[in-house]
């Protein structure tokens, strides 16, 4: 779990805040996104009922911004699914997938599955890193016209 840019904005106010301000933020924090995705099951020792709602009283500036951040991130995960499901199908693949069977052909198809869903994943979604970077330069690489193919869809 990444830090929350709230509790970041709050860690960078000068003075610096009280240390046990910031741990009850990420308490409060932790608490609102475990009741999203699992209500207050796995809650125990510290983590009471009565607890979260004395931090929701407490901070509710805080409670407002975790709340934001779980909605955020379910807005994101839309869109990327949305994204994903857009561009599902190639015309590329179907055609190569159309071909007689071959050890070959299962190879080709895996590479070039790969390298769609690279692209997809970093030119119309944002992710990827250095990793990511390497695969897509050899595959591009290693089939130019597939890349060539893949660019005009994604395009489209």
């Amino acid at each position: 779990m990444s830090e929350s840019p709230y509790i970041r904005w709050v860690k960078s106010k000068d003075p610096e805040p009280d240390q046990n301000y910031v741990y009850e933020l990420n308490v409060l924090r932790a608490m609102v996104r475990q009741e999203d995705y699992q209500g207050d099951i796995g809650w125990g020792g510290t983590w009471t009922k009565e607890r979260y709602q004395r931090l929701r009283e407490e901070y509710p500036e805080a409670l407002m911004a975790f709340e934001a951040e779980i909605r955020w991130a379910k807005e994101a995960e839309q869109l990327r699914r949305e994204t994903i499901e857009k561009y599902s199908h190639s015309p590329y693949i179907a055609e190569v997938e159309e071909w007689p069977d071959s050890e070959g052909k299962d190879k080709y198809l895996r590479d070039l599955k790969r390298l769609r869903d690279v692209m997809i994943h970093s030119k119309k979604l944002g992710y990827g890193g250095h990793a990511m970077g390497m695969i897509y330069g050899r595959l591009r690489n290693k089939y130019p016209q597939a890349h060539e193919a893949f660019e005009e869809e994604l395009r489209g």
